[in-house]
Parts: structure tokens; sequence; C-alpha cells
């Protein structure tokens, strides 16, 4: 045998070794995928019905204003670009027109924070009473 023979045969070596690690690579790989995930829920809490609303942000106040109107300028838009154009339009406005929805921002978190109290409140006498009713 000459040397480009051996050269030839250990190179022609080197690639079904490598040929057969791709395959025990596959094996591997489909062994894994196989195998049944468990899977884990995060279970959310379900939100009490009862409760109150939350308080909404001035933007919030300045699109229920403003939707109509850009929905009429813009009769094609989809969702997202109707939030995008009132949100090009929240910048540009002026700070004393911001100043009259953080206003109503402002009374819209009064509201909350009473109802919330009574909420807390009737909440914790119905829990009271429970327990007092299992003793």
């Amino acid at each position: 045998m000459s040397s480009t023979d051996e050269s030839s045969s250990s190179s022609e070596e080197e690639v079904k070794k490598t040929k057969k690690e791709a395959k025990v690579k596959k094996s591997k790989k489909d062994t894994k995928s196989k195998k049944p995930k468990k899977e884990k829920k995060n279970k959310k809490k379900k939100k009490d019905a009862n409760a109150p609303r939350r308080y909404l942000s001035p933007f919030i106040f300045f699109s229920k204003e403003y939707r109509p109107t850009i929905k009429a300028e813009n009769p094609k838009a989809t969702f997202g670009e109707i939030g995008a154009l009132l949100g090009k339009r929240w910048e540009t406005i002026s700070a004393d027109d911001k100043k009259r929805y953080e206003k109503l921002a402002q009374e819209d978190k009064k509201r909350w924070e009473m109802e919330k109290k009574v909420y807390d409140e009737n909440k914790k006498n119905e829990s009271e009473s429970e327990s007092s009713d299992s003793d």
C-alpha cells in the first residue's frame, strides 16, 4: 500500500466514525423526544367577581375619548395600529391637556381605594363569621 492509499483509507474510516457518531446522536435525540414530558401548570388564582375593578390610568381615559375619532380617521386600521396611533397622539398633547386625564385618573383611584376598603372589610367579616361558625 502506498501512503496515499493509507491516507484515503484513514479518511474513509474517519468519515465512517463521524457518520456513526451522528447516528448515535440522532438516536439519543429520538429517545429523549419519545419520553413523555411532565408539564407543571401554574394555576392562577381565580379573581373574585365581587372585587372592585382596578383604577384606570390617564392614558386609558385619553384612549376612551379618542378611540372613536382615530377609528373614524383610519377605518381600515387594525387594533394594534389604532393603539399605536393613540400612543403617538398621547405623546404629542400638551402637559396641560394631560392634566385633565391625570385628574380623572386620580378620582378613579380614590373610587377604587374606597371600594377596596369596603371590600376588604366585608371579606374580613365573612372570614371571621365562617371561623366562628365552625367552632
